[in-house]
């Protein structure tokens, strides 16, 4: 499904009236988790996600992200955007927000008093403008205790080109399961200057899951800067799952 640029202006506002969102975050969350999709089922994410700054609008206007479980404890993940940009005194533009993949693996599972722990490489291929491509190098950790969950971590992203510096991200999230339909949290993420220049950003968000079929959800998160570079980051996405009947183990 697709969203308009107006009403999905009019959701933030609603909200909250902004960090780069970086792509496979656990979502709706900026911070990730280390679950790997279970073996031979499909995770699929067709949504919207917003980023708004003195810079200017970045808006992902749509974006589908598809992961997959290849094996036992890991998770193949693509992700195409179609990406709108408007900055201050300069005409918004439409063009593809580059073709990123990565490959999650879960080398730690969790047990009663061990978290589980991913890595979690991801590549962004541009698709223009002479960019060079992106590589982000993070891991993750994950405990669940009832029906609370924490989990983060972070890593190093290499960004090369002019202006740009390579710089450090992550965030940590707590959710709690309200009912089998509902679960909801909040988290605060950061990263070090992206730019020359620039100040890094430490932001705090809320996220949703609705449940509401065995293969359907709606999720959505929004979020804004409380240190550093100022700014306000939202995401909605419906997911759909796949997989063969009775093999859902992660």
């Amino acid at each position: 499904m697709t969203f308009q640029l107006r009403p999905f202006m009019l959701f933030s506002c609603v909200f909250l009236a902004t960090t780069t969102v970086p792509a496979f975050a656990g979502p709706p969350y900026q911070t990730d988790d280390p679950e790997p999709v279970a073996y031979r089922h499909f995770e699929i994410y067709v949504g919207t996600q917003e980023e708004n700054s003195v810079d200017g609008l970045d808006a992902d206007l749509p974006f589908v992200e598809i992961n997959y479980g290849p094996l036992p404890n890991v998770q193949f993940a693509v992700s195409a955007p179609l990406t709108y940009s408007n900055a201050p005194a300069v005409p918004g533009a439409w063009e593809s927000g580059g073709f990123e993949m990565g490959l999650k693996y879960r080398f730690i599972p969790e047990s009663g008093t061990r978290p589980q722990v991913s890595f979690y490489p991801s590549i962004v291929m541009p698709t223009g403008n002479g960019e060079t491509p992106k590589l982000f190098l993070p891991l993750w950790a994950q405990k669940t205790t009832g029906g609370t969950t924490i989990f983060g971590g972070g890593g190093w992203e290499r960004s090369p080109g002019a202006g740009n510096r390579n710089y450090w991200t992550g965030g940590v999230a707590g959710t709690y399961q309200f009912s089998k339909m509902i679960n909801a949290g909040v988290e605060v993420y950061g990263n070090t200057a992206e730019l020359v220049g620039e100040r890094g950003s430490l932001s705090a968000g809320i996220g949703m899951n609705d449940d509401f079929s065995a293969r359907h959800s709606l999720v959505l998160s929004i979020g804004r800067s409380i240190a550093g570079q100022r700014d306000l980051h939202a995401y909605a996405a419906y997911e759909f799952r796949l997989g063969p009947a009775g093999s859902a183990e992660k």
